[in-house]
């Protein structure tokens, strides 16, 4: 399996090909896991993929490797998300201290907003050439019930997340509290799916046209809810009626 080495967003792991002591050796190691088992779970599934195979494709001998270096599978998907989200949290910071200088007014607040809750992690897949995962990776933690991988990241990795609902929230007041957390976790769920869904898209194609397709993915995504945001609030037709009506035969 061919498999782009990335360079790490800190340094916790060291990617040095030169000779290394044994510290520096066991870094890289745990690197290589993580970085096989990021790709392989993000291709098959977190449940479609053995520790055998994550072994084999980070090209080690010892079965028990994964154990010695994250404990258990749990820990090395907790690992990954960890891994990716830092830098992704960083650079979200980044641009909401940016809009925050000069913040945009009307609709196109909500737009500038929701970019900069996008662009952080679509970015990554621009810049490693269309050669990553992590976006279909945490596609899969939402329909997996093995790991809670947003419940991993709520209080940990989302400051800029809950910055900027807040920030949507004071803007769009036509919303109830309820209606706005409602539409929020509706689009948090739905823009996971479609940046999976570009990355897919960008590792087929050349480097300039993945580009593109980021470009005019993370526009039409944030045009599209932006317009769910904005959009009236309404009434419902029908209250207090359950989804599943109770059956009203009686046993004989």
């Amino acid at each position: 399996m061919s498999r782009k080495k990335l360079a790490p967003p800190d340094k916790q792991f060291s990617n040095s090909d030169e000779a290394s002591p044994p510290q520096t050796r066991s870094l890289d190691t745990k690197l290589e896991l993580l970085l096989a088992a990021e790709q392989l779970f993000a291709l098959n599934g977190l449940l479609g993929v053995s520790m055998r195979q994550i072994v084999s494709a980070s090209n080690q001998r010892n079965a028990s490797t994964i154990h010695y270096h994250f404990g258990s599978r749990d820990a090395l998907i907790y690992a990954i998300c960890e891994y990716r989200i830092l830098s992704i949290e960083q650079d979200r910071a980044r641009r909401l201290a940016e809009y925050l200088q000069s913040p945009d007014r009307g609709s196109k607040r909500v737009i500038a907003l929701l970019e900069a809750l996008l662009w952080p992690s679509a970015q990554p897949i621009i810049d490693s050439h269309g050669q990553s995962y992590f976006r279909r990776f945490l596609a899969h933690s939402f329909v997996s019930d093995t790991v809670d991988l947003p419940g991993f990241i709520k209080g940990r990795f989302d400051a800029g997340m809950r910055q900027i609902a807040g920030l949507l929230q004071q803007h769009l007041t036509h919303l109830s509290e309820a209606s706005f957390h409602i539409r929020w976790a509706l689009m948090i769920r739905s823009v996971t799916y479609l940046l999976a869904n570009l990355e897919a898209r960008a590792e087929a194609t050349s480097k300039s046209k993945a580009a593109a397709l980021i470009k005019r993915g993370v526009n039409d995504i944030a045009v599209s809810f932006a317009g769910m945001l904005q959009a009236p609030e309404q009434e419902p037709n029908v209250t207090d009626v359950p989804l599943i009506k109770k059956s009203t035969t009686k046993k004989k």
